[in-house]
């Protein structure tokens, strides 16, 4: 008997009536509406017989591949009405464009006669576009897809209409064609189903078109962990050992089948209290099939969250590498690796552990999950958990959680009993349980049990661990829909991670999405389907609170299955034979090209040949669905783009882009007349992007996702607005609000940002039909805007809206307009709003914002520099208000609130009263208080700080965010605050602090408390730390007490805090002023003293408890001058004054020591010295010294004459004041980063015994006439020396230097770079005296290079340039950046060898009389026009200079364009700029070049121009035909030499800026050009 099968059809929406109707309309008027008419009739029959078979099992092998090839007809059936619905869209959109152009003809258009090259400016893109959506189809009529793609619009007095003349018979027959063939197919499958014994699935009857969560999942949470207590011990043991805290790393192992519960485990291990205790950071990597060392790097990276790590995680300067070994240094670190599957990348896999071996610390971990014995013994795991199905018990106990809501149900014997003999089959699979009950406990019905029992399905294991029969009984049990849906997620790659809006606007996109409620918004339909889904168990979050879900591996494999005829995947090299229906296709590249951290990727030609081999066998023009997922090089692109050309039905279309340039994926893009979803990922933040103009014939296109690195500079399409089906676009919100003539575009959903301007496309009013908008809007620039404008937005109308945000400010929130309009009481928001912003209004407030009856529904309301406010609304006006925030309200003098949970009041200077209405309700409700700046609020900051001994109803007890920072601060703080609050900001005039700050300790329970007090105060709060709050603190730090002593009190309270991981007591000189033992606990790790009195045993006294001290940091403690190491306590007596000890206890876990002053003592009996011949070298895991100005301190080892002074383990070695005139460091050969400087009398500095050194720092040393043993240091990769005056040479010819920097030495005369193979940047800066270097031809991979005040480098370079090019002629630099200040370097020696340049600056130096340059020689413009990869150009201080350099426009990479300072340019190259020029930037120059690259803007439709920092954009305005003819003249002049400009202005003209106003721009000026620094 064959197996059954449950065929997979879509629910087709097809077209619904209403567009049905107007399709049929449309089509009359163009001669073939009959023929529509009866194609939607045949279309709609089809798929009601199609729908016939969903819910039944069908047994015949041959109906099912003809019930397969009619859902695929079908599909080609809807398509063709889709292009005929696109067209007519098409001509309703571009009417008045038509109409427009017919009466330009007409009048005739002077854009006719301008030249060629100019008019180019306006066609290019139009032509572009043109040519994507008119190819003939006349050589292929038997695609739908193809029959409509020739239309050309013919000017007449009627409307456009597509030119059907001699393709109506073609149509005609494309549409007859598909209308029988469905008509045929329709009856042929009613027949074939009459005749055919079918069988309702039995449980049809029970699936709902809507599953009912309430009555079929009594238990909502996720079942608990059953019979893993055991294993779940054992790991936590083994990971929190001893053993495994004297080892550097150890390794774990979980090993089992897939769905066995091994990622379970380890999240139970992950999570435990015990283990989040144990490590200072826990990191969760999800590796799947492939190991991709940067990925899993990334995500690593990608866990850090807080302000503190953005700007490492940002950097563009160091490698991913390198930011982990910062972020993981001194931290002991879990990392969970789930998911494991290679065994044979053993080199890739210890290069991911390097962050883990050299961050300073004992006890790493990391918890591998696989299903593969060999992978564990590959990545040599200490030890393994072979993990099996659970015992039969657990499993049953796993069962009856999943299926009845709770392991100790007892319900139905029989029931019970065929529960039981369905676990047996399951055998101790969790995954295979969990999916299993969602289909049981759909009914409690015994028949439907013993169906589900008895079911074909389990005959088809492969073995006994097999439970991909399970997973089908599942899957044929869903609901029809939600089979559809599910199968479509097979086109995505194992391991995806699904956004739930992205997938459901897939759905939309493919019509699987069907509701008889035509009100009903197809994402709440989409909405309902995933939930479903999520509650069947075919989805799980990949983390509690993670947006983000993933797919479990088994669970695609049934996708897949489910989904073979009509998903296939082309992925590997393997060649795969594709069905013959495919309309979903996903390319995964991903592991297939392999990248550099630099972002170069290797070609793969095997895979691009099988890309190409596969793609071809595709009925390409049948595709629905095409997705490319990874990193490519330019040939896959070409190919792809190629490959692309017969694509014409694809609805959804997923890329990820390498090149900053669509048209190297897509040349077509505008031919997919049927596409709905587009979403454009870039893999890396890259100069302005462009989305190409052709994108706006998309006049289907629902959802446009370009949120993946496209910055807010990224350039959309003037006619973007054409987008009239546009529901989503997800992008930034500055890109939202650079939509011009956003009003067409009625169905957007969401709108983040709105900009107003006095522009027609860009006012207010534009807002007025787009009442679907929902969630929240920002407007801002409302200055711009009148009181018309403002009515016709009818905001009121646009209920779905949640947030309204009204700015007078500017989008970037840098200005506020002086004179605006009392325009707010017209932009009255609909009564259901929730949150309302109000910022930089000058004007009263409006009467719908006091009204008792509107507004009723808020709940926050933030208002914001509403100069001219004098009341705010009444509580009793807004009932449901739980969030105010009321910021700069001058005139604001008396406050009335009601219960809230957050309340903020900033710089409400004059707010005397803060009324609480309902003051027991406020007491109990308020969450979050901020006050700052209101300094004549004293009666209500007197509500909360009472005096401590107090308890009164006036406290608020439910706060546990507190923020005050005002003058007033005069009261004691209760210590009942303490107990309840967890953050604590208060910052004034206080008795006993000007700041308090109690805040929880990074990710952890513990709390950190920072405070600061000043000269005048006398004393802290002695029980402070007697509280039973402060038992969880795990930071201390008091600072700038210049008074106040320590009491016997204080110290005692440190007992308690056993929690205490870093203490720090900075600028207090008398806390230490007393006579008793001193105690900490011995949980500190970190310990700072700086600017204190500590004097005799004290600091001993402190030490000799803190057997964990891993870091210790002592400044500016005067008294200190001895350091005895590891006296034993009967020695500790006998120390001299001033002496203190580091106890024996801190050998093994020390970890770094700063000794630090800011001058050297003068008295000589006050200089820091060992009093021990063995120095630091008893400390075994010191890693980091740090020596500032204590002369004497290392001076014996440094010179010679000590040993063992200095540990094996030192990794990091900084000193500063070092009074020797030589450093030998025979000691420390271990030491990895040096850093000298400061040294006044160092003369030569010995490293060759510094085998290991990769980081080198000399600075300030002015004597330093020798560097010995440079060519030692074998591992040396960073090298920088600076101001050492008297260094005469340097050979730095090192094969591992990658960076290396000489500044300020001003006697270098000799520099040696050979054998620098590696060397990646080099700057030299103010080394007048170097004229002689060598090694050119090595640095072959120099990538940055930036040379100032240098004059014989450059002149070096030029002669070794010359001589290289004699030698070798195909010579080149692989530089990629080029800063200098010499315009030398554009000469033909140098620039011949820089093919790959794409920055280049040039800055001249305003001080030096001889570098000033007036003209360019043809040796400079041939030197330049060899830059053929140019792209960004900036031409600094070049104040003599007459004229851009006349070759500009040849340079066809030429992207940026920055002139600074250039005052006597005033005319535009004769070759004119660039094509390919986006950017360009002005800076004080002068007034001629100004004005004609403002004209210019006016021709140059994608250029952007900025002047002394403010942005020119004159795209939207409309140019008349006198000012075109004015416009064109003055484009020619200003190309032509000689110009009656040039002529006319012999003298610069001054800036149309004055000084002050010019002096506001610099800044900007700046931070933009800083921004354009090259990835």
């Amino acid at each position: 008997m064959d197996k059954a099968a449950v065929v997979p059809l879509p629910i087709t929406g097809g077209v619904n009536d209403d567009r049905t109707a107007a399709l049929q309309q449309w089509a009359s008027t163009v001669g073939f509406g009959g023929e529509v008419g009866r194609l939607v009739e045949a279309h709609r029959r089809l798929d009601s017989v199609l729908a016939e078979t969903q819910g039944k099992e069908i047994r015949n092998k041959e109906l099912q591949r003809r019930l397969r090839e009619a859902s695929h007809d079908a599909a080609r059936a809807r398509d063709l009405l889709g292009e005929l619905e696109y067209y007519r869209i098409r001509e309703e959109v571009e009417r008045d464009d038509h109409d427009k152009l017919l009466h330009d003809n007409a009048n005739g258009n002077l854009l006719l006669s301008m030249p060629q090259r100019d008019v180019e400016f306006f066609n290019n893109d139009a032509a572009k576009d043109d040519k994507d959506t008119t190819e003939s189809s006349l050589s292929n009529t038997d695609s739908s897809a193809s029959a409509l793609q020739v239309t050309t619009y013919i000017a007449s007095s009627s409307s456009p209409v597509p030119y059907l003349e001699t393709l109506n018979k073609c149509i005609s027959n494309e549409i007859s064609k598909y209308t029988e063939k469905c008509y045929r197919i329709a009856k042929q499958v009613s027949e074939a189903l009459e005749l055919e014994s079918l069988d309702y699935l039995y449980a049809h009857k029970y699936q709902r078109t809507r599953t009912d969560h309430r009555e079929t999942s009594p238990c909502q949470s996720e079942p608990k962990v059953h019979g893993r207590d055991q294993q779940r011990d054992l790991i936590i043991s083994k990971l929190t050992s001893e053993e495994c805290a004297r080892k550097k790393l150890s390794i774990l192992a979980i090993i089992g089948d897939g769905g066995i519960g091994k990622t379970t485990l380890a999240k139970l291990v992950f999570n435990n209290s015990t283990v989040s205790k144990h490590f200072d950071v826990l990191l969760w990597v999800y590796v799947s099939v492939h190991f991709d060392q940067n990925k899993i790097m990334q995500e690593m990276l990608d866990s850090f969250c807080g302000d503190e790590h953005d700007e490492i995680k940002k950097s563009k300067e160091l490698q991913l590498q390198d930011k982990l070994d910062y972020l993981l240094k001194s931290k002991r670190v879990l990392l969970v690796m789930d998911d494991m599957w290679e065994d044979s990348t053993k080199e890739k896999w210890d290069e991911l552990l390097n962050p883990l071996l050299k961050n300073d610390v004992m006890g790493n971990s990391v918890l591998v999950t696989t299903r593969k014995p060999s992978v564990a013994t590959m990545i040599e795991a200490a030890d393994h958990i072979n993990l099996d199905g659970l015992k039969k018990d657990d499993f049953w106990c796993l069962f009856k959680e999943c299926v009845f809501g709770h392991e100790n149900y007892k319900g139905e014997p029989r029931l019970e009993k065929i529960g039981q003999q369905i676990v047996d089959k399951l055998k101790g699979n969790p995954l295979a349980a969990k999916t299993v009950s969602k289909v049981l406990r759909r009914s409690f019905d015994v028949d439907y049990w013993r169906r589900i029992l008895h079911t074909g399905e389990w005959k088809y294991k492969n073995d006994e661990n097999d439970i991909m029969p399970a997973l089908m009984i599942s899957y044929k049990y869903l609901p029809a829909h939600l089979q559809s849906c599910f199968s479509y997620c097979a086109v995505f790659p194992k391991y995806h991670r699904y956004e739930k809006e992205r997938l459901i606007d897939m759905w939309i996109a493919q019509d699987l999405l069907c509701s008889a409620d035509i009100h009903t918004r197809p994402e709440d339909i989409g909405n309902e389907y995933f939930d479903d889904l999520l509650d069947w168990g075919f989805f799980e979050k990949q983390f509690e609170h993670s947006t983000l879900l993933i797919m479990h591996d088994l669970i695609h494999d049934l996708a897949q299955k489910v989904s073979s005829d009509e998903s296939f995947t082309i992925e590997g090299n393997e060649p795969r034979n594709a069905p013959p229906c495919v309309r979903h296709v996903s390319v995964i590249t991903e592991w297939e090209y392999k990248t550099k951290l630099n972002g170069t990727v290797y070609p793969n030609d095997s895979f691009l040949q099988e890309f190409s081999n596969s793609f071809r066998e595709l009925q390409q023009r049948s595709l629905s669905t095409l997705m490319l997922f990874g990193p490519h090089d330019l040939d896959f692109a070409d190919t792809f783009r190629q490959e692309l050309n017969e694509v014409r039905s694809i609805r959804v279309l997923k890329l990820e882009m390498v090149f900053f340039d669509l048209d190297s994926l897509i040349g077509n893009i505008s031919a997919f007349v049927n596409l709905r979803y587009l979403e454009l990922g870039c893999f890396y933040k890259g100069p302005r992007l462009e989305l190409p103009e052709a994108i706006c014939r998309l006049y289907h296109l629902k959802v446009l996702d370009i949120k993946k690195n496209w910055g807010p500079s990224t350039s959309l399409p003037r006619e973007m607005s054409k987008l009239v089906n546009l529901r989503h676009f997800i992008a930034e919100k500055e890109l939202h609000a650079k939509i011009a003539g956003i009003g067409k575009m009625v169905s957007l959903q969401e709108l983040k940002a709105f900009d107003v301007k006095k522009d027609h496309e860009f006012s207010i009013s534009q807002l007025r039909g787009l009442n679907q908008l929902r969630g929240s809007i920002s407007i801002s620039s409302l200055y711009n805007a009148g009181h018309e404008e403002a009515s016709q937005a009818r905001l009121c109308d646009k209920d779905n809206l949640t947030c309204l945000h009204l700015s007078w400010l500017t989008l970037s929130r840098n200005r506020v307009a002086r004179r605006t309009l009392p325009i707010l009481e017209d932009l009255k928001p609909h009564s259901g709003l929730k949150n309302l912003q109000v910022v930089g209004y000058r004007h009263s407030l409006p009467s719908w914002l006091c009204s008792t009856v509107h507004l009723t529904s808020l709940r926050s309301l933030h208002l914001d520099r509403c100069i001219r406010w004098q009341t705010i609304p009444h509580p009793q006006q807004l009932p449901l208000l739980q969030e105010l925030h009321l910021i700069q309200l001058p005139r604001v003098y008396k406050i009335e609130i009601g219960p809230l949970k957050v309340l903020e009041i900033r710089w409400l200077q004059n707010l005397r009263q803060c009324i609480l209405l309902d003051k027991e309700q406020s007491y109990a409700t308020l969450q979050i208080l901020e006050v700052e700046g209101c300094p004549k609020l004293d009666e209500f900051l007197l509500q909360i700080f009472m005096s401590s001994g107090v308890q009164s109803t006036y406290q608020f007890l439910g706060i546990h965010r507190l923020k005050i920072h005002n003058d007033f601060l005069r009261a004691s703080i209760p210590l009942l605050l303490l107990n309840s609050l967890s953050d604590i900001d208060l910052c004034g005039e206080h008795s006993k602090f000007t700041r308090f700050r109690l805040k929880p300790f990074g990710t952890s329970d513990g709390l950190s408390l920072q405070i600061k007090g000043d000269r005048y105060i006398q004393k802290i709060e002695e029980r402070l730390f007697t509280l039973e709050k402060l038992k969880d603190l795990r930071e201390l730090e008091i600072r700038d007490y210049q008074s106040v002593i320590f009491q016997r009190q204080f110290w005692e309270g440190f007992e308690q805090l056993t929690s205490l991981k870093k203490f720090r007591v900075i600028k207090c000189p008398e806390i230490f002023s007393t006579n008793f033992e001193l105690f900490l606990p011995p949980s500190v790790e970190e310990l700072e003293l700086s600017g204190c009195n500590i004097t005799l045993i004290q600091l001993s006294q402190l030490l000799v408890n803190l057997h964990l001290l891993k870091s210790f940091k002592l400044t500016n403690c005067q008294g200190v001058t001895s350091l005895p190491v590891g006296l034993f306590t009967d020695e500790q007596n006998t120390m001299s004054e001033g002496s203190w000890h580091i106890p024996p206890r801190c050998f093994t876990s020390l970890e770094s020591l700063q000794i630090s002053f800011t001058t050297a003592p003068s008295d000589a009996n006050s200089i820091m010295h060992f009093t021990s011949k063995k120095g630091l070298g008893r400390f075994v895991s010191l890693k980091k010294i740090v020596i500032e100005n204590c002369p004497t301190l290392l001076s014996r080892a440094l010179s010679g004459g000590a040993s063992h002074i200095s540990p094996s383990s030192l990794d990091k070695l900084c000193m500063t004041g070092i009074q020797d005139s030589t450093l030998q460091f025979s000691d420390v050969s271990s030491i990895a980063d040096l850093d000298v400087s400061g040294c006044p009398k160092l003369a030569c500095l010995d490293l060759s015994s510094c085998t290991a050194l990769e980081k080198l720092c000399v600075i300030d040393c002015r004597l330093l006439q020798s560097i010995e043993g440079l060519p030692s240091c074998s591992a040396l990769r960073d090298l920088k020396i600076r101001n050492c005056a008297l260094l005469p040479s340097l050979s730095a010819s090192l094969h591992t230097l990658k960076t290396l920097s000489i500044e300020n030495n001003t006697n270098l005369a000799s520099l040696e770079l050979k054998s620098c193979t590696s060397l990646q940047k080099l700057c030299i800066k103010d080394c007048p005296a170097l004229t002689s270097w060598e090694g050119l031809k090595s640095l072959v991979s120099l990538e940055i290079l930036k040379v100032e005040a240098s004059p014989g480098f450059i002149t070096r370079w030029i002669s070794a340039a010359a001589e290289v090019n004699i030698e070798e002629k195909n010579f080149s630099l692989p530089l990629e950046k080029l800063n200098v200040d010499n315009i030398d370097v554009l000469c033909v020696p140098i620039c011949s060898q820089l093919t790959s340049l794409k920055i280049l600056s040039i800055e001249e130096d305003r001080h030096d009389p001889d570098g000033h340059v007036e003209f360019l020689t043809d040796n400079h413009v041939k030197g330049l026009s060899f830059l053929t990869c140019l792209r960004f150009l900036d031409l600094e201080n070049l104040e003599q200079l007459r004229s851009l350099p006349a070759e500009l426009g040849s340079l066809a990479s030429l992207q940026r364009l920055h002139v600074g300072n250039c005052g006597h340019i005033t005319s535009l190259p004769v070759g004119g700029l660039p094509a390919s020029l986006k950017d360009m930037e002005l800076y004080n120059c002068s007034k001629e070049l100004n004005v004609l690259c403002r004209d210019m803007l006016r021709l140059r439709r994608n250029l952007h121009l900025w002047v002394d920092g403010d942005e020119e954009d004159f795209f939207s305005q409309n140019c008349s035909d006198e000012e075109i003819s004015e416009l064109m003249f003055a484009y020619r002049i200003a190309f032509t030499p000689g110009s009656f400009l040039e002529e006319q202005n012999n003298t610069r003209t001054p800036s149309i800026f004055d000084e002050g106003s010019k002096r506001n721009k610099i800044s900007k000026y700046k931070r933009r050009k800083k921004a354009t620094a090259y990835r």
